[in-house]
């Protein structure tokens, strides 16, 4: 067995430097599971001496990295739930609300699963089902059958059509149970995102919120004009199913790789001639779409990014005017998508991204709690490092591990922005020197930390 283990332990080192990452070594985790109070370090690991840490620590990082991947294919279910709920492309009913939820509704058990009971919501996943038996173009829906049939569920059979059916009236009631807890209690529902799946999904408030952020560090004197040369983005995320607007009728995108971009350019922070982006996901599918609009770039083609704003939602006129003029400093005006007939209230804009911005983003695949990209010498070291909407799926500990990666990558002085606050120990050369608070609607927003390395 001893040799079995060695022998798969090998395998994985192997495989991931040939992928170009490395897993965080035990030096490195050291002072964290040092750091931290007992109670905050997962239950395998407490209480060890340190020579049985160093022994087990490589097969734990082994074991947790396949559990966090895992976790992306939990993720894609929370996708197609949400699609369900708010999709327009598979149906004529009118799109699930939460509003009773957000406005401090409280739900029985019982009355949760009502909800997969209720008119509209029967008859949205009637209609979903119908749709993924013969899915034909529709890409969300063709997802959407590859993730149900990944269950073992025979989509095309009388059978696996009522299984379809449980599959996602369950997916219905969890989403709602979240959101239930979430409304009632955000500080303890928070906790919900370690340890549910990991979610691709994503939209324009990230990207607004970042814009902000590094408008307030130009301003403060903390980033130089043309100081940004390589960036790093963890988890860029697709617009797959927007639990605000629920537009799902224009093609599967992502956003923040060029909207960055776009934002660095707009304030000078960034040169034409030497800015490289790279995206970390573990999510096969962000990663295969990203390579995808690299390859259709490096033939020429530019990337069709579709902005589309609900005029129901009270934005504030600052987003809005973000969304009037994203895209404009690295591509041309397109010609949008038009919505379909009953959205009288989506107003889209359309941007033709340029080839040579495209070829700036490189997807990678790293899971940067456990994984680092490997080698890094100094002078490929990030100025700036991106994580949004993404530390909040992980506990302290797993936080801790994920800073102490980040770091290794960063240059000397070089920037964290994430809106999930994380815990700062004295052995990870990071610190918190300042944040961005962003307003979207109704005085919902974000709050943008800034964390620094320190300079060597």
């Amino acid at each position: 067995m001893k040799v079995l283990v060695l022998a798969l332990l090998a395998a994985a080192a192997t495989l991931a430097a040939a992928a170009g990452r490395a897993n965080i070594p035990y030096t490195d985790a050291r002072p964290i599971l040092e750091g931290l109070k007992p109670e905050l370090l997962p239950a395998e690991l407490r209480g060890r001496a340190a020579t049985d840490l160093e022994t087990i620590w490589p097969d734990w990082v082994m074991r947790r990295d396949a559990e966090i991947r895992a976790r992306v294919a939990r993720g894609d279910e929370d996708s197609i739930a949400t699609f369900l709920l708010f999709g327009v492309t598979f149906t004529n009913q009118p799109r699930y609300s939460f509003v009773p939820l957000a406005a401090g509704a409280t739900r029985t058990a019982a009355a949760e699963d009502a909800v997969g009971r209720e008119p509209v919501v029967r008859a949205r996943i009637a209609d979903l089902v119908r749709a993924i038996a013969t899915p034909g173009s529709n890409e969300r829906v063709q997802f959407a059958r590859r993730v149900i049939e990944r269950k073992g569920i025979n989509t095309a059979t009388d059978a696996g059509r009522l299984e379809t059916e449980a599959f996602l009236a369950d997916a219905v009631r969890t989403m709602v149970r979240e959101y239930d807890e979430y409304f009632r209690d955000p500080a303890v529902g928070a906790t919900l995102f370690r340890n549910r799946g990991l979610s691709s999904d994503t939209s324009i408030y990230a990207a607004y919120a970042i814009d902000r952020t590094l408008a307030d560090l130009k301003l403060r004197g903390l980033v130089a004009t043309a100081a940004v040369r390589r960036v790093a983005i963890v988890g860029p995320g697709l617009d797959f199913a927007d639990k605000q607007e629920g537009v799902d009728f224009y093609p599967v995108q992502t956003i923040q790789p060029f909207a960055l971009v776009d934002s660095l350019r707009r304030y000078d922070l960034a040169s034409d001639a030497d800015l490289s982006v790279t995206t970390y996901d573990l999510s096969p599918r962000v990663n295969e779409h990203l390579a995808a609009a690299l390859r259709n770039a490096q033939a020429g083609r530019a990337y069709a990014l579709q902005l589309p704003r609900d005029t129901k939602q009270p934005w504030e006129p600052d987003l809005v005017a973000y969304w009037q003029g994203v895209g404009n400093w690295i591509g041309a005006t397109a010609t949008p998508i038009a919505p379909p007939a009953g959205l009288a209230n989506i107003r889209m804009r359309a941007v033709a991204i340029r080839p040579d911005v495209v070829r700036t983003v490189v997807p990678e695949d790293v899971n940067i709690v456990l994984q680092r990209p490997d080698p890094l010498p100094a002078d490929g070291r990030f100025d700036l490092v991106i994580a949004t909407n993404i530390l909040i799926y992980y506990d302290v500990f797993e936080q801790s591990l994920a800073l102490a990666n980040i770091s290794r990558m960063l240059a000397p002085g070089g920037l964290l922005l994430t809106n999930n606050p994380v815990f700062e120990l004295p052995a990870i050369p990071m610190r918190a020197i300042g944040g961005t608070k962003v307003t979207y609607m109704n005085g919902a927003g974000d709050g943008v930390v800034w964390y620094q390395r320190d300079r060597d």
